[in-house]
């Protein structure tokens, strides 16, 4: 779904506007941020960004309308030195400016982009739109609470002669910039561009306008599913009455005639057969008849519900008949019969989420234990890698200095091997006369050199 960006501009009097800052800033009974609890936020000119709540809500008002006065002193300090005569109340002093969106914008922000991203894009926006009407942005705000987040921006609505910024560029190619202002700035969180009311003349519905609307579009909705409804069970409740007859009726005919037959005959078999799927059948219709007086219980709290509702709404409302004209019906406190409301329609639901809730807290403790028990098997794992890693060094190191004695084992024989062979060798020299005969030689050998010479 497409989400387009769309900019509006506006000029209010001088007393309208302290209406304004109080809608900006909830500063007021009964607002839907007091109601649905959604935040709002208070953004200034330098992009700082404040949530708007009912601690700091009253300080925000005040602080911004002393500021609104203060503006509006000076501005008609300059249109008075310039036109001999004061401000009137319909010449506005500061314009309200309204950023708003597709009701995409309810699947985007979040999945697309983030409420940082989309108060960052608006904030150098609105301070775009202040400088192509060369002025000063003052503040802007986010409501989250109402039917689609929307920004409103304020801006100074005077130039140096006094006179009004917005009626000066109130015109179809001036307003047309804006909007491209704003494409520019919102293309890149994917948003397309919008076309502004004052450009295409379409008329758009206020808030309360489109409420009712829509309250009577589902009000026929709920009486054209409930007459379709109701004619659908009576058809439905008058078939299933219809079968279970019949298939009464059948399975009582085939029990007749199995009792003319032996029980040991084939007919008595094959009839035995048909009447069990019988049996089946009525049970099944059975218990769809019972649904259907369940349904029939459902409509009854539906029917309670009703009247609850419709006793909410009539001690929540009064007839006021006024001196001319017809009388009418207005709500006292919709505050008050909102609350009701929505206290008795989510009675189911509450005990549905509670049972949700419950389901979550098993499903969460489960998956805690589980994840302790992947823990304790992660720390086993390892200690035995570990164990398993030093086993190896074990091994390798024991390998090694096995080597190192065999080879020491294999060297030492050599060594004894060899003394083996010299003491025999010398035992043999000692038990022959090998050493006369040398000495023999070598003696005979001197004599006769000493005859030569």
């Amino acid at each position: 779904m497409k989400n387009f960006i769309n900019v509006r501009v506006q000029s209010y009097n001088y007393k309208k506007q302290y209406d304004l800052l109080r809608h900006n800033f909830r500063h007021k009974k009964d607002s839907l941020s007091q109601i649905n609890e959604k935040p709002n936020f208070f953004i200034g000119s330098n992009g700082k960004v404040l949530e708007i709540d009912n601690t700091n809500k009253k300080k925000i008002y005040d602080i911004l309308s002393k500021e609104y006065q203060k503006d509006r002193a000076k501005h008609n300090e300059i249109y008075k030195a310039k036109h001999k005569r004061n401000l009137r109340d319909f010449q506005a002093t500061w314009t309200d400016g309204v950023l708003t969106f597709s009701e995409a914008i309810h699947e985007d922000l979040g999945n697309k982009y983030t409420q940082k991203d989309l108060i960052k894009v608006a904030t150098s926006c609105a301070n775009d739109i202040a400088k192509k009407y060369g002025t000063q942005l003052i503040y802007l705000t986010l409501h989250l609470d109402e039917t689609t987040p929307h920004f409103h921006l304020a801006l100074k609505n005077y130039d140096e002669n006094g006179l009004s910024l917005w009626k000066k560029n109130q015109n179809k190619e001036f307003l047309s910039q804006l909007q491209d202002i704003a494409f520019e700035h919102f293309k890149e969180l994917g948003m397309q561009r919008g076309i502004s009311k004052d450009i295409t003349g379409k008329k758009y519905e206020t808030t309360k306008n489109y409420h009712i609307r829509k309250e009577m579009e589902l009000r026929d909705k709920v009486l054209n599913t409930q007459a379709n409804y109701d004619k659908l069970q009576k058809e439905v409740e008058k078939d299933l009455k219809s079968l279970y007859t019949e298939v009464n009726l059948k399975k009582n005919e085939v029990k007749d005639l199995r009792s003319n037959h032996d029980r040991t005959s084939e007919e008595y078999k094959n009839l035995t057969i048909i009447f069990k799927q019988l049996q089946q059948e009525e049970k099944t219709l059975r218990e769809k008849v019972r649904e259907l007086k369940e349904i029939d219980n459902l409509d009854n709290y539906l029917n309670d519900l009703k009247q609850d509702i419709r006793k909410i709404v009539n001690s929540n409302v009064k007839k006021v008949v006024p001196l001319m004209g017809n009388s009418k019906i207005e709500v006292k406190n919709i505050n008050k019969m909102y609350n009701e409301l929505v206290s008795k329609i989510s009675e189911p639901l509450h005990s549905k989420v509670r049972e949700v809730e419950e389901k979550d807290k098993i499903i969460k403790e489960q998956s805690d234990l589980i994840l302790i028990k992947d823990k304790e098997i992660a720390l086993k794992d390892t200690k035995i890698k570990d164990l398993t890693q030093t086993t190896q060094k074990l091994e390798k190191a024991f390998m090694t200095n096995y080597k190192k004695l065999e080879d020491m084992q294999k060297n030492f024989k050599q060594q004894i091997a060899l003394r083996v062979r010299r003491l025999n060798l010398i035992n043999r020299l000692r038990n022959s006369n090998i050493a006369n005969k040398i000495r023999l030689r070598l003696s005979k050998k001197l004599n006769s050199n000493q005859i030569d010479r």
